[in-house]
């Protein structure tokens, strides 16, 4: 029953996700389309130094402020001008208040240009930064060789379900959260179809398997249930930041509800974190059991929650160092300007991330009973059915120690 239930469900996760259509709004005055069609289009795209033609320091004639120049000579390398070579300039106000990214490149670097096209020709040109694809390929294919190869099999599982949840995120989720889709719904959904599929692909049908699902979104359950309890209490609104001034400020039909888009990224952002947890004490409990095959349901119970403790605290520590790092500049500021904690606690973009950090946690903390309890009942049930995985020996399995 639990395998024929298993692939229902499964048949209906791999409905293909390529049919949802990129929404495109259409505009709100009748006038509006022709203003649009005025103003020039700006693209970016890649190029190489060819030439620096002058640089040196001069004068900003609109704020007075001294700034550096750089003259160059540049070949786009992709796009629709590809092979066209242009001259672009850039600025750099060095210990400016307003200088947010300063540049000097050199000849030979590929760099990243932006181009205003009017009728099909370029009106402006300058350079926007470094290029920096060739590093960040690089760097996961890196990731992609370490998985392949200490994973051997299980690696490339791990690739595949990692690919999976990518395309899952930004052909699923995102395009329908842009449409107006409620934030909270669409997360639970996602959720369960990532955690379904990487359980299914990693682990194959097993009890493991749903042990692991089960306390996943039982984990999550609960998460989502205290933030939504304490976004409430705590009056959050979800303008926090520069970004979700931003989306609010989209020219679109459907507006995004920002509270709600607050609550799906803190379950989202808890997400793998349970993942681990929950596979991790099934997995603990299935090689017990594996080992000990008189164990009782008591006995996988409490190994389980033995496991479950020690997993606890370091887990933990992963989400909230994780929120730290992520709003690091933001506590900079806060304690440079001395803020007092008495004020930080009423400050918005402060109580986010406590929330953040201590919903997931709690999340992560009830997913670990909730896998131990499932996982303990069904192995206490009968004999493993699965087979192990050949691919990673560690030890002497049969040696029944």
């Amino acid at each position: 029953m639990l395998r024929l239930i298993t692939l229902m469900l499964l048949t209906f996760l791999l409905t293909p996700a390529t049919s949802l259509a990129s929404y495109t709004s259409s505009p709100s005055t009748p006038g509006e389309e022709e203003m649009m069609h005025e103003l020039p289009d700006t693209v970016n795209t890649t190029a190489r130094v060819l030439e620096v033609i002058d640089e040196g320091t001069e004068i900003d004639d609109m704020t007075q402020v001294e700034r550096e120049f750089q003259q160059m000579n540049v070949e786009i390398l992709t796009g629709e001008f590809k092979g066209q070579e242009i001259e672009v300039v850039g600025y750099n106000y060095v210990d400016a208040y307003y200088s947010n990214s300063n540049f000097w490149f050199k000849e030979g670097e590929r760099i990243t240009i932006g181009l205003q096209v009017e009728n099909g020709e370029i009106t402006r040109a300058y350079p926007v930064g470094y290029t920096r694809d060739v590093p960040s390929y690089i760097l996961g294919g890196l990731f992609i060789a370490l998985l392949l190869f200490f994973g051997k099999m299980k690696g490339l599982k791990s690739v595949i379900t990692l690919g999976l949840t990518v395309f899952i995120l930004f052909k699923f989720m995102i395009p329908y959260l842009l449409e107006g889709y409620n934030p909270v719904l669409l997360v639970l959904v996602t959720g369960a179809i990532v955690t379904t599929l990487t359980f299914l692909i990693v682990s194959g049908i097993s009890r493991k398997t749903f042990a692991a699902i089960t306390g996943t979104v039982g984990g999550l359950g609960a998460a989502a249930f205290i933030s939504f309890l304490f976004m409430s209490l705590m009056k959050l609104s979800g303008f926090h930041g520069e970004e979700e001034v931003m989306l609010g400020m989209l020219d679109s039909e459907q507006s995004i509800d920002l509270s709600g888009l607050l609550l799906a990224g803190i379950i989202i952002g808890a997400l793998g974190a349970v993942m681990d947890v929950a596979i991790s004490i099934a997995s603990s409990l299935e090689e017990i059991k594996r080992n000990h095959k008189k164990a009782t349901y008591k006995d996988l119970f409490k190994s389980g929650m033995n496991v479950g403790g020690d997993i606890m605290g370091t887990m933990a520590n992963t989400l909230i160092l994780a929120y730290v790092g992520a709003s690091l500049p933001i506590l900079l500021l806060m304690n440079a300007y001395e803020y007092p904690f008495g004020e930080l606690i009423h400050m918005e973009i402060f109580t986010v991330e406590i929330l953040r950090t201590l919903a997931g946690s709690i999340g992560l903390v009830l997913a670990i009973p909730i896998t131990a309890l499932v996982s303990a009942f069904l192995l206490s049930k009968g004999e493993i059915q699965t087979a192990q995985d050949k691919t990673i020996v560690v030890g002497d399995r049969n040696t029944g120690s």
